[in-house]
């Protein structure tokens, strides 16, 4: 009994000993394995499929827990593969302990390699599909035979009504269906107005909801984007980038709080993550994402070689579309808002964080600008730039009260814009 005790856990304790793959994979993920490594090509580091075979399970162990250590015990090896990688130094990974490498050097061994894509053989045909637009044709084709068949037999009914009701009119008298069209839709007392009256009156009604429609399409339409949203030539998900990532819009925008522009991002900025980054988010291979492909493109980046040799002499700028535009005469100021004003991103362009194709989520006219002007309180308490307003808030309140145009239903200092001069003409216009 007791024997069969002891093999029982002898077992237990060689399962626990065998290496896991499946918790490598989760190790391999959650240390951001693949941000600098791909399984079958070389990214930012080696490939790692067959690093087993290449290198001893003890080499591994001390290069991934700290290849800086390793590299100044003056092993060839360490030394040789930084400086064949142009001295970029692998992350410490001292948390992670020999019996999770293991795992990790196990999943990287059982992985499974990408299936072979077949080559497409040039001036091959494509596989025409089942029925394919064929039989729409055939549907739009008896749809307009159906038509057609329609209008001959209501024309001959209309025209042996005509020939019935001439030869014998007492029998077949002419029925509101045998007068003018117009006559149809017109109120009995209008049937027999004078036609000139007639007409004036309805020309005088079309007309008036003709300029009405004309003036609310220019005052709500005209140079109004509100939902535009054009697609770019490199596809970028801010519901990816800002929303599930959390990265801060300035990281991007970085002159958002400096400048009158929010600035579009330089591709280099885009290269901080995607030198390591290359692959779709719901990838399943290594391959590298056709979007980043463009980046790479732009910037005319090999991502195969290593350091300044990676980018080329003939890089091209990404033609962006515009959103965001407003007429010449309009003077808007990102600092002033975003800085100054202390406003979120989301209060002028809405929820970005969860836009995949970006678009304009306001109208941008002045009519909303001057609604914000308006009703939008003004920090002057915590904010130093408005320090003397402050006071001088302050102040009127304590001379005049409630009667004081700062004074809020609180009892507390209220300043819009508005009151600041946000109103003035010429802070907006040039």
């Amino acid at each position: 009994m007791f024997a069969a005790i002891s093999a029982v856990s002898m077992n237990i304790l060689a399962a626990q000993d065998k290496p896991n793959a499946e918790e490598g994979k989760k190790l391999y993920e959650a240390n951001n394995c693949g941000s600098c490594h791909a399984l079958d090509k070389k990214v930012i580091g080696p490939a790692l499929r067959g690093v087993s075979d290449r290198r001893s399970e003890e080499w591994l162990k001390q290069w991934i827990k700290n290849n800086k250590k390793f590299r100044e015990s003056g092993d060839a090896d360490a030394n040789a593969l930084f400086k064949e990688y142009g001295g970029a130094a692998m992350n410490i990974f001292e948390n992670l302990s020999d019996a999770q490498i293991v795992n990790i050097l196990e999943y990287i061994k059982t992985a499974p390699k990408p299936a072979a894509v077949a080559p497409k053989v040039e001036g091959a045909a494509a596989t025409p599909q089942a029925g394919g637009n064929a039989n729409m044709y055939v549907m739009l084709s008896l749809v307009g035979v159906f038509l057609v068949v329609l209008l001959i037999l209501s024309k001959v009914k209309s025209t042996l009504r005509r020939l019935a009701a001439e030869q014998a009119p007492l029998d077949y008298p002419l029925d509101s269906s045998n007068k003018p069209w117009i006559s149809k839709w017109l109120p009995r007392a209008m049937q027999n107005m004078n036609p000139v009256v007639m007409s004036l009156l309805i020309t005088t009604i079309v007309a008036v909801f003709a300029l009405g429609y004309l003036y609310k399409f220019g005052i709500t339409e005209v140079g109004v984007q509100k939902g535009y949203a054009p697609a770019q030539p490199i596809k970028y998900s801010h519901k990816l980038h800002a929303g599930d990532l959390k990265i801060d819009c300035k990281y991007c925008h970085s002159t958002a709080e400096y400048s009158k522009q929010a600035s579009i991002p330089a591709l280099n900025t885009c290269m901080n993550c995607h030198k390591g980054v290359q692959k779709a988010s719901t990838a399943t291979t290594d391959e590298i994402s056709a979007e980043i492909k463009k980046i790479y493109a732009a910037l005319d980046y090999d991502p195969e070689k290593i350091g300044a040799e990676a980018f080329g002499n003939n890089p091209r700028p990404v033609k962006w579309i515009r959103i965001h535009n407003l007429p010449d005469h309009a003077y808007f100021n990102h600092s002033q808002h975003v800085k100054v004003g202390k406003l979120q991103c989301q209060t002028c362009h809405g929820p970005i964080e969860k836009m995949e194709v970006v678009q304009q989520w306001s109208t941008l006219q002045m009519g909303w600008c001057i609604a914000c002007h308006r009703n939008t309180g003004v920090d002057v308490e915590n904010n130093n730039y408005y320090k003397a307003l402050h006071e001088k808030a302050t102040a009127d309140i304590k001379a005049n009260k409630n009667k004081s145009k700062y004074f809020s239903a609180d009892g507390k200092v209220r300043v819009t814009p508005a009151l600041n001069g946000g109103l003035e003409c010429s802070k907006c216009h040039y």
